[in-house]
């Protein structure tokens, strides 16, 4: 039930972008799922041939070395990173890169032409907004970037950091302007290795081998040119990402309920139940029916949107509504899945195991299901 190449709503660039990603998934990930998982996850050398397969920056424009894409290649990123089984062991990794479009769209022309071959060469980059006592309330965030001079002196903590942990560009939301509250709020570059600057791997409930991570930030001093946009500016930076954000993780939500229905029907044909394959009770039958039938709706609705981010017609509100229907739909589509595996389904060691659990975290990331529906209800 995957996109294939000659779906409607890829265009031939799409879609052999999308056939890239694949491969690259596909050999780099999953064969090797083993490896990655005893080693702690992916390495540098991981996003360096990912660099090379051009899967990283993407949205950087050519006039700085990339191949200036649409937002809708870092949907398909995700979508493909969705299909992946590995997804649930690793984790995020370059499918979500968000920050090469802020920084494209917040840096000086001297941060973009000096940052931009960094991250087209593989350099991993994080976005830390989220702190213990601050996440759906961003204003409530504590970190304090005080001016000193040229410098920046940057104090506080982040939480639950994507990519956090071997981060080499950390791109911080700290307040300039405490008094300020959501305008108080700037994005400041921290480098990987800045004096002050410690991380340490949080165990989570799912990707194993992820890189999540808690930060913290000990007086660490930065140039005021490691600034991205202006002080004050951090919403309106992040806020021009959050339909990408939402679009995406609606769409790697989509791409687990299909690897998982695709497992779960190729499980219930091997599986015998009193000498007969699973498959041929009608219960399972009817299951697999619905499955379908809700994935093929959450496809349409996929569909329909990707158009909309195409001709530049998706709204907040659009996002909004993908986000939280396809999430909801790929976790009822993993309940039933793991309940016609049984108690299989409950072994670490079987991969409908890790993305059942990896997929409880799409209905709050990237806003939370109660937050976007009270942005719907405001539409209204």
């Amino acid at each position: 039930m995957a996109l294939e190449l000659n779906d409607p709503f890829y265009t031939e660039d799409e879609a052999l972008f999308a056939r890239t990603v694949r491969a690259f998934y596909d050999k780099e990930m999953d064969a090797k799922l083993l490896e990655l998982e005893a080693a702690g996850g992916e390495d540098r050398a991981f996003w360096a041939k990912a660099a090379a397969a051009g899967l990283v920056g993407v949205a950087i424009p050519e006039e700085y070395g990339g191949p200036g894409a649409s937002p809708i290649f870092n949907v398909i990123l995700s979508y493909e990173l969705g299909r992946s089984v590995g997804y649930g062991t690793i984790g995020g990794n370059i499918a979500t890169d968000l920050a090469s479009m802020i920084v494209m769209e917040g840096g000086t022309e001297a941060q973009k032409h000096a940052l931009a071959p960094r991250i087209l060469a593989g350099a991993i980059q994080c976005m830390a907004l989220t702190e213990p006592d601050a996440g759906s309330d961003a204003a409530a965030i504590k970190t304090v970037a005080r001016r000193d001079g040229d410098d920046y002196v940057i104090s506080g903590s982040k939480v639950y950091i994507s990519n956090g942990l071997k981060a080499d560009l950390l791109y911080i939301v700290a307040k300039t302007d405490p008094a300020a509250g959501l305008r108080g709020m700037t994005i400041i570059l921290v480098e990987g290795d800045a004096p002050g600057l410690s991380r340490h791997r949080l165990k989570t409930m799912a990707f194993p081998a992820g890189g999540v991570a808690s930060l913290f930030l000990d007086e660490v001093r930065v140039p005021v040119s490691n600034r991205i946009g202006e002080e004050g500016g951090a919403v309106a930076l992040l806020s021009k990402t959050l339909a990408v954000d939402r679009l995406q993780t609606g769409a790697r939500a989509l791409g687990q309920a299909e690897i998982a229905f695709e497992m779960t029907l190729d499980y219930t044909r091997q599986r015998k139940v009193q000498g007969k394959p699973l498959f041929d009770l009608q219960h399972t039958k009817m299951k697999l029916a619905e499955m379908k039938t809700d994935i093929a709706v959450g496809r349409s609705l996929f569909f329909d949107h990707l158009g909309r981010m195409r001709s530049g017609a998706y709204s907040t509100v659009d996002a909004a509504i993908s986000k939280n229907w396809l999430c909801k739909m790929s976790a009822a589509v993993l309940d039933q899945c793991v309940q016609l595996y049984g108690g299989a389904g409950f072994m670490d060691e079987m991969p409908i195991s890790r993305l059942y659990t990896a997929n409880r975290q799409f209905r709050f990331v990237a806003g939370t299901e109660e937050l976007l529906n009270l942005q719907i209800a405001r539409s209204l």
